[in-house]
């Protein structure tokens, strides 16, 4: 109990709960342990929980009529997710699977609800959770409007470097290994024209790749693509 109060004491996103708000947490979650590749939840399966990454990484894609996969987005340590689901009678519109092992705190949504209805500031940690996926989607949109494959790209190195970023002597080093298709399914683009964007940036200088992981080496030339419009 008391290892799993501070876990969410570590996480921004519980930084605000009062000691009583901890207790009901740790007292109406229960921790699991996913290992890589296990799948949390299918798209369209109806479980209805919450769930709070402790450690690890976790994505969340969903998949095309023809099984093409796109990736809507790489959760870090304190995102929430399977809210998508909690409000309404709809399935989960994505599936989640594990990147690397991960601890979840999950939390069925009539225990969830039951402390809402005790705390209802509680309920503004799940609309920030909501809040922020919203914005991801809209930001994905206008990528896809408005930037080429070279935008999209630099736009999701930044991104990630921002979210995975480690300071390092040569540059920004991104704490997570990506094959090109992931990258790919993450810009909606293909693995080809990933690996040879890849390769454009590393010849001009904007990046590396050293032990399969992404160091960033300059920023303002990769801003620059940002502005790569049709």
């Amino acid at each position: 109990m008391e290892e799993t109060k501070q876990c969410l004491k570590d996480l921004t996103v519980f930084q605000n709960l009062d000691h009583e708000e901890l207790e009901m947490f740790c007292q109406n979650s229960y921790a699991r342990i996913y290992e890589k590749e296990e799948v949390i939840f299918f798209e369209n399966d109806s479980v209805k929980k919450l769930y709070l990454l402790v450690k690890g990484k976790v994505k969340l894609s969903m998949l095309s009529a023809e099984g093409k996969e796109k990736v809507l987005t790489i959760l870090q340590e304190g995102d929430i997710f399977g809210e998508l689901s909690l409000f309404d009678e709809d399935p989960h519109p994505l599936t989640a699977e594990v990147m690397e092992t991960a601890r979840l705190l999950v939390i069925p949504w009539h225990e969830l609800e039951k402390m809402i209805i005790q705390k209802p500031s509680l309920a503004i940690k799940i609309i920030e959770a909501l809040a922020k996926k919203t914005r991801l989607l809209t930001s994905q949109v206008r990528e896809l409007v408005f930037q080429d494959a070279a935008g999209r790209l630099a736009s999701l190195l930044s991104r990630l470097a921002e979210d995975f970023g480690r300071k390092i002597e040569d540059g920004t080093v991104i704490d997570l290994v990506l094959t090109h298709q992931e990258i790919a399914n993450l810009i909606g683009s293909s693995r080809v024209t990933v690996t040879k964007l890849i390769n454009r940036f590393i010849d001009e200088g904007l990046m590396t790749i050293k032990k399969r992981k992404i160091i960033i080496l300059d920023f303002e030339s990769l801003g620059e693509r940002l502005q790569t419009v049709f």
